[in-house]
């Protein structure tokens, strides 16, 4: 398999993946490393078995490393947003239907809810008439556990393609310029001209 290339500030950085990288963190949970079209994609996927043989469902979430690199920047802020969602139950206390919400790239968002004791990792659209962006059905919920256990299998990863440390999160990059941040199809996926450019 000819080598990918991550996306880097400065110039590509080619990232050989003979293997890819296929790990479950969970039952039927899989954080896979893939080649598409000379692209490097990571995706969090659910699987399902079939006459013994593990399929990848629709359940899911795709990132670039750009993206995997801005998810791993707010780790350290979802788990404070966990403990406190913890407390919050403990004590019967509501303060809002969703704690935290950040995008990280393309139409991926990763939100904390009250309601449920997890993390959600999710693609998100605009509906035709109105402003703000709204969750599809195309992502993949990880209850505590389950997100501990992907953080564990997110370094294994990074220590086997350290390359992928290099990947820059396109919101740093535009230096203040805000028609190149509008016209981004990472940062600003949801403006006319490039909400339907996005593909992954």
């Amino acid at each position: 398999m000819e080598p990918c290339e991550t996306e880097t500030s400065s110039e590509a950085t080619a990232v050989a993946v003979p293997g890819g990288f296929d790990v479950s963190f969970w039952s039927g949970r899989r954080l896979v490393l893939s080649c598409f079209n000379g692209r490097i994609l990571i995706h969090v996927r659910e699987y399902q078995t079939a006459d013994g043989k593990e399929y990848p469902t629709k359940k899911g979430a795709c990132f670039t490393p750009g993206r995997l690199m801005a998810l791993r920047e707010k780790i350290d802020t979802i788990d404070e947003i966990l403990k406190q969602q913890e407390i919050n139950a403990s004590y019967n206390v509501s303060v809002a239907p969703i704690l935290y919400k950040a995008h990280l790239g393309g139409g991926i968002y990763v939100s904390v809810s009250e309601k449920y004791p997890g993390v959600s990792l999710r693609r998100y659209w605009v509906p035709e008439g109105q402003q703000e962006p709204t969750p599809t059905k195309n992502g993949i919920y990880l209850p505590r556990n389950q997100w501990t256990a992907l953080k564990n299998k997110l370094e294994e990863l990074l220590a086997a393609y350290p390359g992928l440390l290099e990947a820059t999160v396109c919101s740093s990059s535009h230096g203040g310029n805000q028609m190149e941040f509008f016209e981004c199809s990472e940062c600003a996926p949801f403006s006319s001209d490039v909400r339907y450019g996005e593909r992954f």
